[in-house]
């Protein structure tokens, strides 16, 4: 990953390729361009395109994926005037989720998270810059999260087409939230596996397991908890370029979120009963291997007294010229055995 702090000030920093959601392709383009009368959505193949068809008398949705061309990246921020310090935030996919306003535009810098077939977690940064008549969305790849957005403000069956771009930016927020509750969902899902295996067979050590589901519980911590903090700061703060009509839902945004919290503190709490119910299972094996051993160890010692009585070599033995010692001695020996069985046994040692 790209290291900003050994970078210069104000030096844009394009990421790295992510083909974690798609295969590789080149830097792609979208732009829809809408108001009241109409929508139109087209891709931009070229910077040229690009300031063609935006209309800074509509509001417009750019869309850029595969932030891997330094160029066209620097054309994007001249064109739009965002100030290189911003544009290093949004396109950083080292920062944990937050927002800033800095003059006439606000950041706002997110992660779309995905598990991949592995259940690897994996996180995908995406950074939405809202302006007066625009939002720019920076995206590692050519995910389709917002696609939804996209069809139903081109068929005039959004919002959106009566506002401001304050609300489109809402638009684009709640849509990365709501797959958040497909993670904690997933999460939970292994969490009810492990349950019941954990009850169904405890013979078995899954701290492994466990630990593969925790993993990336701890990386979703480190996006909702920033995410969280930062929507507040956004439906608390003086940002002029949200409107107050528009502030009630963030606040629905922030509900959101907090629900997710709160489902994510109830998996991590049954995860931590998991992980106690894992080391019981384990500390109940050992102390019945150890209860078998004492048991075993028990029934050995009167024998070993006997035979160890009877193993000395002592010249004057009665018993050793005996014709039927050795099989007093076995009987003796068995009648112990026997008795102390179930003696252990009324008092339920066994």
């Amino acid at each position: 990953m790209t290291r900003k702090k050994l970078l210069p000030p104000k030096r844009l920093v394009p990421t790295e390729k992510n083909n974690a959601f798609n295969e590789e392709h080149p830097v792609e383009i979208e732009v829809l361009v809408y108001d009241e009368n109409s929508a139109k959505s087209q891709p931009a193949r070229s910077m040229a395109a690009l300031k063609k068809n935006v209309d800074a008398q509509k509001i417009n949705l750019i869309l850029i994926s595969d932030l891997t061309e330094p160029g066209v990246i620097e054309e994007i921020g001249k064109f739009f005037k965002i100030d290189p310090l911003v544009m290093e935030d949004a396109l950083s996919e080292s920062d944990i989720p937050t927002v800033q306003e800095l003059g006439d535009q606000l950041l706002f810098t997110l992660k779309l998270m995905n598990f991949k077939a592995n259940g690897e977690l994996i996180n995908q940064h995406i950074g939405l810059l809202l302006g007066e008549y625009y939002v720019i969305v920076f995206k590692d790849a050519a995910t389709k999260i917002f696609d939804e957005v996209k069809k139903r403000i081109e068929n005039g069956n959004s919002k959106a087409r009566l506002k401001n771009s304050d609300y489109l930016f809402y638009l684009l927020i709640d849509s990365v939230i709501d797959t958040y509750y497909e993670v904690v969902n997933e999460i939970d899902n292994k969490i009810d596996k492990m349950e019941v295996i954990l009850l169904e067979r405890p013979q078995s050590n899954y701290i492994g397991n466990l630990y593969r589901i925790k993993q990336p519980m701890s990386e979703m911590r480190g996006v909702i908890y920033p995410i969280r903090e930062a929507l507040t700061n956004m439906v608390q703060g003086d940002y002029h370029l949200i409107e107050d009509e528009t502030i009630p839902y963030f606040h629905d945004v922030q509900d959101h979120v907090n629900n997710i919290v709160h489902m994510y503190d109830m998996s991590r709490e049954t995860m931590s009963d998991l992980l106690e119910i894992n080391n019981s299972n384990i500390n109940n094996r050992l102390n019945g291997t150890v209860k078998i051993l004492t048991i075993i160890t028990t029934l050995f010692i009167p024998l070993t007294l006997i035979s160890g009585i009877y193993g000395m070599n002592f010249k004057f033995m009665p018993e050793l010229t005996w014709k039927w010692g050795y099989p007093m001695i076995l009987g003796v020996m068995l009648i112990t055995a026997g008795l102390m069985y179930l003696y252990m046994k009324r008092k339920k040692l066994l």
